[in-house]
């Protein structure tokens, strides 16, 4: 969803780096000017965007009695449209906060267990959604997707995130982030490095990398994302945190290949360990001494908005497989809506309403797209032309909606858990021990596995 700058919300990280005028940073949902597409942006129900005025969700669509108005809880900051449009679809009133990341998350846990004071709705993180969702506040969404006939209209891969012990789905997913490989092709071209499409897996990306001259790393690993990397090349191999009977099991062989693999790169000297969202970091991309950067989808909209002028320079493409013929699948952010248990029936009535409108629309998710780049994780919603048919100029050219949606039905489940922060700390901090201090990758994950047993309770597998 975003790298560690959980200490940061949008504005500050604006602050941060003005020198640079970004106008947006991207969190878990992309926020950048969207690609060119046909769709158009309304605000009432005679849009002549893709899909018509039926598909919204309206008050006349249930008989369930529904509150006049909502309270809503956000961190990423482009919701204005989608909010606008239901407010007007519906008459709707909607209170709105936009807050920073840890703000949010602490916020939710002390209303949750206080038992008031919670909004109507949030959006929170889906590797965050077990650990809110542990404290009891709040409720099962299976039914009522169910009842809508949406529960298969997303990825079960998204849905395992957010799915408790007894199969309790806690937040309805809104969007994805496929992790995606992006890079300067005016450095690659310029120093001789094969195009994206002639690159498969991580060993052919490091003999490429090797062409650069010494002053140019092939890439950003930020020494406090140095987790976010483990986890993505973890869970692309189908690889896990804790096993199904909630053993601790990091230190598996796809956990070994992931480190070793960062490992890797920084022998080569491939890396830069500069602090992400620094105005270094951004300097780096621009001036290409950093030519790439792994991460999530949502990155385009940082790179178009923080980097105006390197329009036509980037390219995206899948990660690169961990072996010839390996799963390229993997992602590295995405959030969900949620109901608290404290909402009123007449309440949670409006707000599921709500949620399909933003979330299970494909009218609403294809002006999302082309106005504020969120990649929806509602599957039917891809059939609109906004994803299909959407090209970047920024890109040169790249329909990058359909790198992402060929990436998503590989993506695996992940068994995010309530102890799922503590992993993060923890391998963030045994990895930059490998990277940084030399120790080997095993050394590093069987002391973060004993670190986590020793923390959580749990058995080592």
């Amino acid at each position: 969803m975003k790298d560690q700058v959980e200490s940061l919300n949008r504005r500050n990280v604006l602050q941060a780096i003005g020198g640079l005028g970004a106008a947006t940073l991207a969190g878990c949902v992309g926020t950048g000017s969207g690609p060119q597409t046909d769709a158009t942006q309304t605000t009432n129900s005679d849009s002549s965007a893709e899909g018509t005025a039926d598909e919204t969700p309206t008050e006349a669509a249930t008989a369930a009695p529904m509150a006049d108005s909502i309270e809503f809880w956000e961190m990423a900051g482009s919701y204005g449209g989608l909010m606008d449009r239901y407010a007007q679809e519906t008459g709707t009133e909607i209170s709105h906060t936009n807050m920073g990341y840890p703000e949010i998350i602490n916020k939710m846990q002390t209303r949750l267990i206080s038992g008031q004071g919670a909004p109507s709705t949030a959006l929170i993180e889906q590797k965050k959604t077990l650990k809110i969702a542990s404290t009891g506040g709040l409720r099962d969404l299976r039914p009522r997707m169910e009842d809508a006939g949406i529960i298969d209209e997303f990825n079960d891969g998204v849905l395992s995130a957010v799915t408790g012990d007894e199969g309790q789905i806690y937040s309805v997913p809104d969007d994805i982030a496929p992790t995606t490989l992006y890079y300067r092709r005016d450095v690659w071209d310029e120093h001789g490095l094969a195009p994206h499409d002639e690159i498969e897996t991580w060993d052919q990306l490091i003999e490429e990398g090797k062409k650069l001259p010494d002053d140019i790393s092939l890439l950003s690993l930020p020494a406090s994302g140095s987790n976010l990397y483990w986890r993505f090349l973890n869970r692309m191999q189908g690889g896990q945190e804790f096993n199904e009977n909630g053993e601790v099991v990091l230190n598996g062989e796809e956990g070994l290949k992931a480190a070793r693999m960062m490992k890797r790169l920084s022998n080569e000297g491939l890396i830069d360990r500069g602090a992400n969202w620094s105005q270094q970091w951004f300097s780096g991309f621009q001036n290409g001494t950093i030519t790439g950067y792994a991460t999530g989808s949502w990155f385009y909209g940082t790179i178009t908005s923080s980097m105006p002028e390197t329009e036509g320079n980037w390219r995206g493409f899948k990660l690169p497989a961990l072996e010839s013929g390996g799963n390229r699948a993997s992602n590295r952010g995405g959030s969900g809506l949620v109901i608290p248990q404290q909402a009123s029936e007449e309440e949670a009535n409006r707000v599921w309403d709500y949620i399909k409108f933003v979330t299970a629309t494909p009218k609403q998710n294809a002006l999302s797209y082309k106005n504020e780049g969120q990649m929806t994780a509602h599957e039917p919603s891809w059939d609109q032309s906004a994803f299909s048919n959407a090209e970047f100029d920024f890109f040169g050219g790249q329909q990058l909606a359909n790198i992402w949606i060929d990436t998503v039905p590989d993506i695996p489940g992940y068994r995010f858990t309530v102890d799922s922060p503590i992993v993060s700390s923890i391998i963030n901090e045994e990895m930059r021990n490998m990277i940084d201090e030399g120790d080997s990758p095993k050394q590093a994950l069987d002391r973060a596995a004993q670190r986590v047993a020793d923390r959580t309770g749990r058995d080592i597998a």
